[in-house]
């Protein structure tokens, strides 16, 4: 693959543990197609230290904070893209891992995320690549999908890569009951389950560390402070989030209008 600057866009879509990152970063490839659009995912996970390198917070190994990812390594394969050379790490147009269904295929397929909507923001996309000016090659994307991509303690030379920044959210109790549903997850090293009390004592209190900053008083369950979040160029849909179809519809949104080049004032 090459890129080149005019034709290529970097997208952060971040946020709290289990706010569906992973989800809808999977179904971008498959609205978002060729010959218009190639996308390139990398997913955070892959960038993980070594468990014994990992530090610990209230005594317990802790793989939600920065000092947990290896940064050097996402930065130089997010510029390894960009200068047009292979991504090992990547997926260049995967598509999603399990049959979309008009009630959802299985349980962990989110019912609102059907082969209609699917169908029908495709069509949007190529319509709008139809009536815009022919490009000689597709526009390449890279997705990163992860959580903590572009807060304070993620490596300023990697956030100033960053074309477009997602922020994911959902209010503490829901994340807790999503996270603490999750049976575990497949590491280097093996199989890996979080302990009792996990989530009160890591996931949520470095999400808030990290985040808080883009919200009023603080109050990541709160209003978006949205002065600070269009200072720092990072898109957090208004109001509840809603299913998983309304994110993706959002989503997609915002990526149209950076890939198209829309200017629009920022929306909360």
């Amino acid at each position: 693959m090459t890129t080149s600057p005019a034709l290529s866009l970097i997208v952060a879509i971040s946020g709290l543990s289990s706010t569906g990152k992973s989800t809808v970063a999977s179904y971008l490839p498959s609205i978002f197609q060729p010959p218009d659009y190639t996308i390139t995912i990398l997913h955070v996970d892959d960038f993980y230290k070594a468990q014994v390198d990992l530090p610990k917070r209230e005594g317990l190994l802790d793989w939600d904070c920065a000092d947990s990812l290896d940064w050097p390594r996402l930065e130089d394969a997010v510029k390894r893209w960009k200068a047009g050379e292979e991504v090992k790490e990547g997926q260049t147009n995967p598509q999603p891992n399990f049959t979309v269904g008009e009630e959802g295929s299985r349980p962990d397929n989110p019912a609102d995320i059907t082969h209609a909507l699917l169908e029908t923001l495709r069509g949007e996309v190529t319509q709008a690549a139809i009536t815009s000016v022919p490009a000689e090659e597709p526009q390449h994307i890279l997705l990163l999908d992860g959580f903590l991509l572009f807060t304070p303690s993620a490596p300023s030379t990697l956030r100033s890569l960053l074309d477009l920044k997602i922020l994911l959210r959902a209010p503490y109790a829901e994340a807790k009951r999503r996270r603490e549903a999750r049976s575990g997850y497949d590491t280097m090293e093996g199989w890996w389950e979080d302990p009792p009390g996990y989530f009160d004592k890591v996931v949520w209190p470095n999400y808030v560390e990290e985040n808080s900053g883009l919200f009023v008083r603080g109050d990541v369950d709160g209003d978006v402070d949205v002065e600070v979040c269009e200072r720092e160029k990072v898109r957090i849909k208004k109001g509840d989030n809603g299913g998983l179809g309304e994110v993706l519809k959002w989503v997609v949104a915002e990526v149209r209008k950076v890939a198209e080049k829309e200017t629009a004032p920022y929306d909360l």
